[in-house]
């Protein structure tokens, strides 16, 4: 479960990112302020993987709150603002984004999902096999070999080029196990292997489905749509 914290001295803009944040899989908002100190305390007792900060606070600055906890904090701190003026001095913080408002959601998703993988990178090396029990067997599968999956409740379908394969697995934590860098998530429910996508088509004159090496096609959320793009170097 990744971790974060919202400091915003709007409580419309703080419960708005809060909600979406809460409804995404694997994530949670562990606190929410709009005055300085009580967000630096929020902040050191939390310790939060992602911090959605203001930096306009009641009581100070977003950005001297994220350079005074800067080195205390393992924190991806992302700012959200109406102004641009501070966009050196936040990447100067190294932070892992700069939202000007108003933003659509996808910006939002972009975030956690470029956050997630940032994480994955740094736990541990991603599996390059996947065993997946049966009964009365266990079939090795090179994860090379996969197109996409799907994720189904406590299982997960896994889509090669002849075949589909149940894997007893969440997506989520599937995710965190493969590499970041040749899968990633298209849908709510589902993740390609980028190498096996073949091309993109519209419906309704927006770019929204992807068609694989082997016949399928899947779908792109519209919360993924930016990261994905971004990732293909296409412009949403």
């Amino acid at each position: 479960m990744h971790h974060c914290i919202v400091i915003d001295d709007e409580s419309l803009a703080r419960e708005r990112i809060s909600s979406f944040v809460n409804e995404q899989d694997n994530w949670h908002v562990s606190g929410q302020s709009g005055e300085y100190k009580e967000a630096e305390n929020l902040l050191l007792k939390h310790r939060p993987d992602v911090c959605f900060m203001d930096i306009n606070i009641i009581g100070g600055s977003g950005i001297e709150l994220a350079s005074k906890l800067a080195t205390s904090l393992d924190c991806h701190w992302v700012f959200t603002t109406a102004s641009s003026e501070y966009a050196l001095q936040a990447f100067d913080l190294a932070a892992t984004d700069y939202l000007l408002k108003p933003f659509e959601n996808m910006w939002l998703a972009n975030v956690l999902q470029k956050v997630a993988r940032l994480k994955r990178q740094t736990i541990k090396p991603c599996k390059n096999v996947l065993a997946v029990k049966s009964v009365g067997a266990v079939e090795f599968v090179n994860v090379e070999d996969i197109i996409w999956i799907k994720g189904s409740a406590n299982y997960v379908e896994l889509h090669c080029a002849n075949r589909m394969l149940l894997h007893r697995e969440t997506l989520s934590k599937l995710e965190m196990q493969l590499n970041p860098e040749k899968f990633i998530r298209v849908h709510r429910s589902a993740m390609v292997n980028v190498g096996k996508i073949n091309s993109l088509s519209s419906e309704l004159g927006r770019f929204s489905l992807l068609h694989l090496d082997n016949g399928d096609e899947v779908k792109i959320g519209q919360g993924h749509k930016a990261s994905l793009f971004e990732f293909l170097g296409l412009d949403a």
